[in-house]
């Protein structure tokens, strides 16, 4: 049987450990489902970034779609330059997986992914944000990719 000076540090630790469960139930259904749906959309760029048929120009394109990172081409060649060389630098393209989706409010996931290359891994950001409709309304518009970027610190993904 455990004393009980033994068994207070693991009382402590309890709340740390289904901390993580937490979080994850504070989505609403509502909520849960929007982010399941840019999921679907980001198993896609994956799918398409890593086939030599689609490759990383039009995957980000897809990705992008409509939004505002469309119109910031700057931007978006120097990411799709960056995706290209991922081979080069961290080895063949393994696999991803799904690593954290965070809510901020109604209007802001984000989501990260683990890229696994042969040699090491890479830690994909992806912003969304959904923006009212227009000022005079309360309607809610599409979700819009603001901001995507990789690296490899891998800080952070335990959380």
């Amino acid at each position: 049987m455990l004393k009980s000076h033994r068994l207070f540090p693991i009382l402590l630790a309890l709340p740390l450990c289904l901390a993580p469960l937490a979080a994850a139930q504070d989505r609403t259904p509502q909520q849960q489902a929007e982010v399941d749906k840019l999921q679907l959309g980001i198993e896609d760029f994956f799918k398409g970034l890593n086939n030599p048929t689609v490759g990383p120009e039009q995957a980000f394109s897809t990705l992008v779609g409509k939004g505002p990172l469309k119109g910031k081409s700057e931007e978006l060649t120097s990411l799709i330059d960056k995706a290209s060389k991922l081979e080069t630098r961290y080895g063949r393209y393994t696999g991803h997986d799904f690593a954290s989706a965070k809510t901020v409010g109604n209007d802001l996931v984000i989501l990260r992914y683990l890229y696994k290359g042969e040699r090491f891994p890479v830690v994909w950001h992806f912003y969304y944000y959904r923006a009212a409709n227009g000022a005079a309304t309360l309607t809610k518009g599409e979700w819009n990719l603001i901001e995507i970027r990789f690296d490899t610190n891998l800080d952070g993904l335990d959380k």
